[in-house]
């Protein structure tokens, strides 16, 4: 069980990221499209799983878990701050980068994406995972909390065509512009990333070069200074380092 609904959160990502490629060669996508596409090619992916062990089910619902948290913290943490208040700061990377929706698709991604390593790691090692998971989001969300920086959107034309678009048009509705730096979005990404190394190889290769596509597409779609998506990056793996599990027999 576990693993089927892994590869559904796997054939979820990707049918968002096969869109973005799309789009970025010119194909003309709705919601319609993708949304139907995806209908029929997450139960496929679902179709590949195998069966798990009766004792490693109850992890598949780790994710969902953690991601609620996530939300919890996230939402929390930009209610009791004031975007007037926050800090901007001056990027000159990100001024000279387009804005591209296509890679919406992409960067919302992250939210089953982060959950995904809770249906592939091995059942004796996701307390540790989890733990590093969870220090991950508080240490986050002290920062947002403590530090709070914004980053103020873009003019974005409301008939902009495409999907990405569309999610994109989303995304800037519901999300708070405080809540930069660290970017969790890309803490999490690398995180999940660095967990995958113990799912099999194809599996862990997807999951690198996806939680690189979801770094670039934080700042691609204005959501992320620079700074943030590496303070999130460096978080990550500093707290994967943390919550290793020690060789046998090291002191």
């Amino acid at each position: 069980m576990r693993r089927v609904v892994g590869h559904v959160l796997v054939g979820t990502v990707a049918c968002g990221q096969i869109a973005c490629l799309l789009e970025l060669l010119g194909a003309p996508l709705t919601p319609t499209i993708v949304l139907g596409a995806e209908a029929v090619l997450v139960p496929a992916f679902a179709l590949l799983a195998a069966r798990e062990p009766r004792e490693a089910r109850a992890w598949a619902l780790g994710g969902f878990v953690m991601w609620s948290i996530w939300g919890a913290l996230y939402f929390g943490a930009a209610a009791v701050t004031q975007p007037p208040n926050a800090r901007t700061f001056d990027d000159a990377i990100l001024e000279r980068l387009p804005l591209v929706p296509a890679f919406a698709s992409v960067y919302v991604g992250v939210h089953t994406f982060s959950m995904i390593p809770y249906c592939f790691v091995p059942h004796e090692k996701l307390r540790r995972y989890a733990l590093g998971n969870l220090l991950i989001l508080l240490l986050s969300a002290i920062v947002w909390v403590t530090l709070p920086v914004r980053l103020d959107r873009p003019p974005f034309a409301a008939d902009t065509p495409g999907f990405g678009a569309w999610v994109l048009r989303l995304v800037y509705a519901g999300d708070p512009t405080t809540n930069c730096f660290p970017s969790a979005h890309c803490s999490v990404a690398t995180y999940a990333a660095i967990g995958m190394r113990a799912a099999p190889r194809p599996f862990f290769v997807w999951s690198v070069v996806s939680a690189v596509a979801i770094c670039v597409s934080t700042v691609l779609t204005r959501q992320h200074y620079v700074a943030d998506v590496l303070g999130g990056a460096v978080i990550a793996s500093l707290l994967a380092w943390a919550t290793r599990e020690s060789p046998r027999g090291a002191t």
